[in-house]
């Protein structure tokens, strides 16, 4: 690995076109705090309309759950009308939403942003724990409380006021802007009514690589780290497949047990797969090197044994051992595994027959599905031989030897089985050298401060853009606001999610300005 060259932080940039809009909009109405209340009022109506996806739900028009998204597309047409008027909008599949601002340059490449109006469950179990109730929208003049008010209806809240601030200073684009609003992305792997659809729209409409950029939530992309700011647009994500592991055997009752049930045996098997972790590795592909070559080169408190080992090309164990102490970290560069759910039994006097574990797998820019299916026959495979099991590996059968073996325990054998779920290969990677990774990070600059450093990562999760690679090469994740501006910390998915109104309005300056910028800018 070579890490000493340096990627030059770009300067920061504004819009030069059309000042009346920056000293009206930036300077001027961003700062009221009228304005602010406003955008958060409209926050909080969104997160009050309780748009949950569950997994396993059924198709739209059968499942009943879905009805409650006809009430937030009602909502966000009350309450955007003037956009509504300016723009072009689609239902796609009943809940998906296509706003497209058709631009005067036909012949330009559009601008693509996405968001999604549904949100995880807030649990009735912990519901007591919410300082406020989780669909109240409840708004206390510092955050906006509620499921959905980070996780992601604060960055389709922005997107649209962004707009609607230009549309009254007149502001007429080059190129083309497009918001694609999924309604699925919460939830399980194998669904696919929102993005997907919209995806194949926008494919048929502008075809294979036709769209310029496009950019997605992520995390809270400004943080601090090593004492210094960094903005933190993903530029790919790791893969996924989930491994479901049946141990099948005899029953009977409980009274005459074997020395291990299938419970035991799928314990054993269970700390087998937890015992052998995936290799770390930290290929050049990964955007996490960069990052790390832009924090040692940029940083302010980085440890210097830290930054030796990061710029030094014989330091690159240490670095890995550096990125294995500690599991966010370790997750950039690892295939990770995460036993997640279990599966059998049902009377205590009754010895089960069959039990499941569900192991879910982010996969690593170096490892494929098909790295993850080996690595579980290799590693399975001797233990079904010691204990007399047919191996049954994704969709491939070996057969037990049925060798007499020392233990009662498996005198009448028994099956393992290996099924995968949902594969998702890991992204491709947008490449941080390319002018438009300049574009943003020019922006960022421009509605952050210069001294933020920008700097690509890889997410760990999975975004709707999985249904977008074909129709961009650069796809940059990241919501585009300040994490310090909440002291607790981030909550999506958890008890008292939150957005400070900080935050808010960072992401409506982020996106007013990106939209602008984007607009002047030719490859």
């Amino acid at each position: 690995m070579v890490l000493n060259r340096r990627f030059h932080q770009p300067p920061m940039m504004h819009p030069r076109r059309r000042a009346d809009i920056s000293k009206r909009n930036v300077d001027t109405l961003f700062q009221s705090a009228d304005f602010q209340h406003g955008v958060a009022r409209r926050l909080a109506g969104a997160v009050q309309i309780p748009t949950v996806t569950y997994d396993g739900m059924g198709p739209v028009g059968q499942d009943a759950r879905w009805e409650i998204f006809y009430e937030f597309s009602a909502y966000l047409k009350e309450t955007f009308p003037k956009l509504y008027r300016a723009l072009v909008v689609e239902t796609v599949n009943e809940h998906g939403l296509l706003y497209s601002w058709h631009g005067s340059e036909r012949e330009l490449k559009p601008l693509l942003f996405m968001a999604h109006s549904d949100v995880v469950p807030a649990g009735k179990a912990n519901s007591n724990e919410w300082t406020y109730p989780p669909f109240s929208g409840h708004y206390d003049g510092e955050f906006i409380w509620g499921r959905g008010s980070e996780d992601d209806k604060s960055n389709l809240i922005a997107m649209l006021t962004a707009v609607e601030c230009l549309l009254d200073c007149d502001f007429k684009p080059d190129r083309t802007l497009v918001i694609a609003v999924g309604f699925d992305e919460e939830g399980g792997a194998d669904q696919s009514y929102g993005a997907r659809c919209l995806a194949e729209r926008l494919i048929k409409r502008y075809g294979q690589n036709g769209v310029e950029v496009i950019f997605d939530e992520g995390i809270a992309g400004i943080e601090q780290r090593y004492g210094t700011e960094f903005a933190l647009p993903a530029t790919a994500e790791k893969g996924y497949v989930d491994v479901a592991v049946t141990v099948t055997v005899p029953g009977g009752h409980s009274s005459t047990p074997p020395d291990h049930t299938a419970i035991g045996f799928l314990a054993q098997v269970i700390a087998r797969i937890e015992g052998n972790p995936f290799k770390s590795q930290l290929i050049r592909q990964n955007p996490t090197l960069t990052f790390l070559r832009q924090a040692a080169l940029l940083s302010k408190n980085m440890p210097d044994d830290l930054r030796d080992a990061i710029l030094e090309t014989h330091s690159s164990k240490k670095l890995l051992e550096y990125m294995d102490a500690d599991r966010e970290r370790r997750a950039m560069v690892r295939t990770s595994t995460a036993v997640d759910m279990i599966q059998g039994g049902d009377k205590v006097n009754s010895l089960p027959e069959n039990v499941t574990a569900l192991v879910n797998h982010r996969i690593a820019i170096q490892d494929s599905v098909q790295d993850v299916k080996d690595h579980y026959i290799q590693l399975l495979a001797p233990w079904a031989e010691k204990w007399n099991f047919n191996l049954d590996a994704f969709g491939e059968r070996r057969q037990a030897k049925n060798i007499p073996c020392r233990s009662s325990a498996v005198t009448e054998g028994g099956t393992l089985t290996l099924t995968a779920q949902y594969e998702l290969e890991s992204s491709p990677v947008s490449e941080w050298e390319d002018p438009r990774f300049r574009w943003l990070a020019s922006t960022i600059k421009g509605v952050f401060g210069d001294n933020v450093v920008v700097a690509p990562e890889l997410l760990s999760g999975n975004t709707d853009t999985r249904y977008y690679w074909n129709l961009s090469p650069q796809i940059y994740r990241m919501s585009p606001w300040r994490a310090s501006h909440d002291p607790r910390g981030t909550r999506m998915h958890t008890v008292d999610e939150r957005m400070p109104v900080k935050g808010l309005m960072e992401m409506v300056r982020f996106y007013h300005e990106f939209i602008r910028t984007v607009d002047e800018m030719r490859v």
